[in-house]
């Protein structure tokens, strides 16, 4: 029971078992996510954006190292619970908008693929946090890169 639940929770319910480019598809599926959840009971709820972040993030820490334990690899490519995590990162603290999302999106695929320092070197830390860590500063990265737009924006451009 707690390897079906880690791989569920790992692969982010089994895209990473979608062959191409799970982590490319794992940030699609989780944009989809947030603009249908945001847009309908995100304004109800204005901590549910943090606290999904950190939720699963520490779920994602467990079962990435369950899941890496099982296959016996140190990062598997099918682990994209790190990937949902970061790219939610990405949007922390922004408006809802489709410009924010879609920005949001290729900020964090161009950090995380590139991993600028030094974000590559959060990815020797063991286990699950290696895992993860690498795609949070990612995500990090994206969201500060999406608040200086949205403050030119907002600045020159509104």
């Amino acid at each position: 029971m707690k390897r079906q639940i880690s791989r569920l929770v790992s692969t982010a319910f089994y895209i990473g078992f979608i062959p191409g480019a799970p982590g490319t598809y794992a940030s699609l599926a989780t944009a989809a996510a947030y603009y249908l959840v945001y847009r309908g009971i995100g304004r109800i709820i204005p901590d549910l954006h943090l606290s999904a972040v950190c939720l699963i993030s520490v779920a994602g820490v467990f079962a990435a190292a369950e899941t890496s334990r099982n296959l016996g690899v140190e990062d598997p490519k099918v682990v994209v619970i790190d990937e949902v995590a970061g790219q939610l990162l990405a949007w922390l603290f922004l408006p809802v908008s489709l410009v924010n999302i879609a920005l949001g999106f290729v900020f964090f695929r161009i950090f995380d693929i590139w991993k600028p320092p030094p974000i590559r070197g959060l990815e020797r830390l063991p286990g699950g946090v290696g895992i993860m860590a690498d795609d949070l500063a990612a995500g990090i990265y994206a969201n500060i890169f999406l608040q200086f737009y949205s403050w030119l924006a907002h600045r020159f451009w509104a």
